[in-house]
């Protein structure tokens, strides 16, 4: 029956050399398997599986995600594989200490264009003025005058006896006077029509960059020169 062993060490160089070790005492390539922080939870599920009860599971993932690095082997003889492991300096889980990571992002800006509809157009607005206007006609026109003169001469008995009698006479003159009357006519239409046309434009704008630059601090003197 196979049984497995595992040790913790504090970066991946020194898990390297143990499973180096672990190989020239005979374990099979594929039984060695070395694990660091890009086994996320995975890790979990491996040494479950490899019998370790839930809390040591927890105590090692823990320990891995902090940058310790897990050797784990397995050979029908585990105290082989222990006297392997303790000739290197195997750290408890619980010792790992908690990683102190700055980081700084490069960050750079996209310029994206998109498109937006705007609405705009043209209208017909109607309005009504006035003005005098000014038109000769030429108008016809009667009068009637009134003449008289003075007549002296003897009228025979027959001429007075038709002179002696009433009778009306009547001269009617014609005149014209001027009639205005209004027509409408059409002088002129404007008419609204709308055509879609494309148009190519480029857009300028500025992005910005962030990049990040690795600068080495100049060494400098923090404790007390000693005396001679």
């Amino acid at each position: 029956m196979m049984e497995s062993v595992i040790g913790l060490l504090a970066d991946r160089e020194s898990a390297q050399r143990v499973r180096s070790a672990l190989l020239e005492a005979g374990c099979a390539e594929k039984d060695v398997v070395v694990f660091d922080r890009s086994a996320g939870n995975s890790l979990v599920g491996e040494l479950a599986e490899r019998g370790l009860p839930p809390a040591r599971v927890d105590l090692y993932a823990r320990a891995v995600q902090r940058g310790g690095v897990l050797v784990a082997a397995e050979a029908e003889k585990a105290d082989q594989l222990l006297a392997v492991m303790n000739r290197f300096e195997l750290m408890a889980p619980e010792n790992v200490p908690e990683e102190h990571v700055e980081r700084a992002q490069s960050v750079e800006e996209e310029l994206k264009v998109g498109k937006q509809q705007t609405t705009s157009g043209k209208r017909l607005v109607t309005s009504v003025t006035e003005r005098e206007v000014e038109k000769p006609v030429t108008l016809h026109e009667e009068e009637v005058e009134v003449e008289r003169r003075r007549e002296d001469h003897r009228l025979s008995p027959e001429e007075a006896g038709r002179a002696f009698q009433e009778t009306t006479v009547e001269v009617t003159a014609t005149s014209e006077r001027p009639v205005v009357s209004k027509e409408a006519r059409v002088t002129g239409e404007v008419a609204l029509r709308k055509r879609a046309t494309e148009r190519q434009e480029v857009v300028r704008d500025t992005v910005r960059r962030q990049d990040v630059d690795v600068e080495t601090i100049k060494e400098q003197k923090t404790g007390k020169s000693p005396q001679a």
